[in-house]
Formats: structure tokens, sequence, C-alpha cells
């Protein structure tokens, strides 16, 4: 029995080792092949945002005529994590970009603060994130027993496709939603604890995942436990507080009343003007992501219907809720926004899928997929046109 679980966790390593592998070799290809090299390339820098005159010596890749993508900021946050080389004011949003501290404060400690080295560090974590959350998927597989194989399916998860396209920083979240509902099903509660930490820290969303866990305490009357639980949240608090009060308070009106957000959404499908069969597709296969978030929160509904309240279930009953509070109109606008801020409500129903043999529960995040691979496609098609 030893040898067999030794083998069994070799073979989990080796999947997990695969994942990362063919992420980096997809972003070898493309940018040598699609950016001349200049890796990056992979923060998507738009030119209508300044950079620090402290990184003008760094050769960054700037599309032209363009506004850029989340990354480009958090490479900044990664540079300046503590607030005191003035680079929050380089940034849209500081107070959101600062507390979403995770990845940049890893990149940061494991570039020893060096500038030279900070966007490999980066693009080095994001790796790391992408073979944890193989690694804890292929053991959650095992333990439903099914194969560890479908461990790679976290590569298929929209919020870490746009984190190995544009480095972002949602592929920490989820991640450690899977390895906390791993080590917490196993009974492995001080690594659950730490996992669930450090969640918040790599998105305020994490917070659903301690909210889940506290109504699971509530249910089993565990007070000591719900306590302990609330603890965890307690270290995102003191840098939530640290970057309030080092940052120009966060004006964006992020919620509404329940529904707003996604009715608004569903009610006007076209978000821009039909310009060619790609735009077309685009919103076609937006408008599926978006029907993929509805059948979501049915499945959440008929969960609840079914007064099922184990942790996962806990978890996605918190998730849904907070998405329904969602208003801001970027967030809707398109499946690489929606699809990133919802993929930890997705990959928790694809575990039940899993668990429960159901493929229903899959579907929303088979939605998902059509639009975050057709934003691939002109990369694709670049790196065609270099070998043929």
């Amino acid at each position: 029995m030893r040898a067999t679980c030794r083998e069994l966790g070799t073979k989990v390593l080796a999947i997990a080792g695969l994942g990362a592998l063919l992420v980096l070799v997809w972003q070898a290809i493309t940018v040598n092949l699609n950016y001349g090299g200049n890796w990056s390339a992979l923060f998507y820098t738009g030119d209508q945002f300044n950079l620090p005159p402290q990184l003008s010596s760094e050769n960054v890749y700037v599309f032209p005529n363009n506004a850029g993508y989340d990354g480009m900021f958090y490479r900044l946050v990664a540079h300046d994590p503590f607030l005191r080389r003035g680079f929050s004011s380089f940034v849209d949003n500081a107070s959101l970009r600062w507390r979403r501290i995770l990845i940049p404060a890893m990149a940061y400690l494991a570039a020893f603060g060096n500038d030279a080295h900070i966007a490999g560090c980066f693009i080095a974590v994001n790796l790391l994130f992408v073979f944890l959350g193989v690694w804890w998927l292929s053991r959650f597989c095992l333990l439903q027993e099914a194969k560890a194989q479908w461990g790679l399916l976290f590569l298929m998860v929209p919020s870490v496709l746009v984190s190995v396209d544009r480095m972002t920083i949602d592929s920490a979240l989820a991640a450690l939603t899977i390895g906390f509902i791993v080590y917490a099903s196993t009974g492995q509660m001080v690594m659950a604890s730490a996992v669930l930490a450090l969640c918040p820290l790599a998105r305020e969303t994490g917070l659903c995942l301690t909210a889940g866990q506290i109504l699971v305490n509530w249910k089993q009357r565990s007070w000591r436990r719900l306590a302990a639980t609330a603890a965890t949240s307690v270290p995102f608090l003191f840098w939530a507080a640290f970057v309030f009060f080092n940052t120009y308070r966060d004006a964006t009106h992020w919620l509404s009343w329940p529904f707003v957000g996604i009715l608004r959404r569903t009610l006007h499908p076209l978000q821009f003007r039909i310009a060619g069969p790609w735009v077309a597709a685009a919103a076609a296969t937006d408008y599926l992501a978006l029907l993929g978030i509805w059948i979501a929160l049915i499945l959440a509904a008929r969960l609840a219907v079914k007064r099922r309240f184990g942790l996962v279930e806990a978890c996605i009953f918190a998730f849904a809720f907070a998405s329904l509070w969602l208003g801001k109109a970027d967030i809707w606008a398109g499946a690489y926004e929606f699809g990133r801020t919802m993929s930890p409500l997705l990959i928790l129903l694809a575990m039940i899928g899993v668990r429960d043999r159901n493929k229903w529960f899959l579907l929303p995040l088979a939605c998902a997929l059509p639009r975050i691979f057709l934003q691939l496609e002109p990369q694709v098609r670049g790196i065609l046109r270099h070998l043929i």
C-alpha cells in the first residue's frame, strides 16, 4: 500500500509537471514567433498608459493604439509591492491592484527586488500556480476514484487561460480554490487554513471560500472552528487596511441590486459594432459564455433547494450569491472578464460534476471555453504563418 501511494504521488507530480510544461511550451512558441522573442509581451502593455521612468531601460513590448490589459498593472505592483516608489500613479486603480498582492509579492521576493528579474519571476510564479492547480485537481480526481489525468483540465479554466495569455493574477485563486477543497475534505485543516488565508490575497473574491467554510461550521455548530476560519481573513484585512491608507480610495461602483448586472448584459447581447466575421464570432461566443453563467446560477439554486450543504456546495452558494450583486458593466463585458471573475464558481461546480459523475455540472465551464479559445486564434494564426 505504501509503494502504491508513493507511485500515485509520483504520477500526480508528473501530471502537474506536464501541465506546467505545456503552458511554458505554448508561451515560448507564441513569444518567439509572434512577439520577436520579447517575453514582456505576455503582460499585454498598451501605449495608452505610461510606464514609470525607473523602467525605461527595460525592453517592454508595447502594443500600439491599445489600452493594454490587467497584467501590465500587476507587473508594476510587483516592482513596487510596498508602495514606496510611486508606481501607483501609473496604475488605473491602485487600491484594487495592490489588494491582489499574492502573485506580485511572490514575484518580487523571488527576484529579490531586482527590477531586471521581476517580469521573469512573475511568469515563473504563474507557472507555479498552474503546476499546483493541476496537482491539486489530480489529487481530487483520485479521491473521487477518477483518473488522475483529468487534473490537466485545470488548463481549461477560463481564468487560467487568461493568466497564461496575459499574465493576470487569477490563476492563483483558481488553484487555491481546488487546494482548499482537497485539504479540507481530507481533514488536513492546518493546510486548509493556510490556503484559505492566501485566497483573498490572490483576489478579494477568495473571501467567498471563507464564507463557505463559515457556513459549514455554523451548520455543524462548531463555534471554535468557525472562529478559526474567520481568523484566516485577518492577514488580508491588515493588508487591505495598509493599501487603503496608502492609495487613493477605490471609487468604482462594483455592486448594484441583485441580478441587475447580468440581466443588463443579457438584454444587450451586442457590446460592440459587428465589423467582420471574427467580431461576430466573438459576440456569439461571449453570449454563450454568459449563458453558462446563468446555468451555473441555476445549478447553484438547485443544490440549495435540495438542501445540500457540504463544503463544496456552501462555497458555491457564497460565490453565486456574490455574483448576483456585481453590477459594474466592465465585469460583464465579455468572457475574458466575467469568465475570470466567475472561474472559482465554475471550478467548484465542475468538481461536483466529477464527484457525482454528473456532466451537467461541467456545462457552465464548457460554455465559457469557445470565447477564450477564440481570443487565442490570432496567435495561433501567427504561429502557423511562420511555420508554413
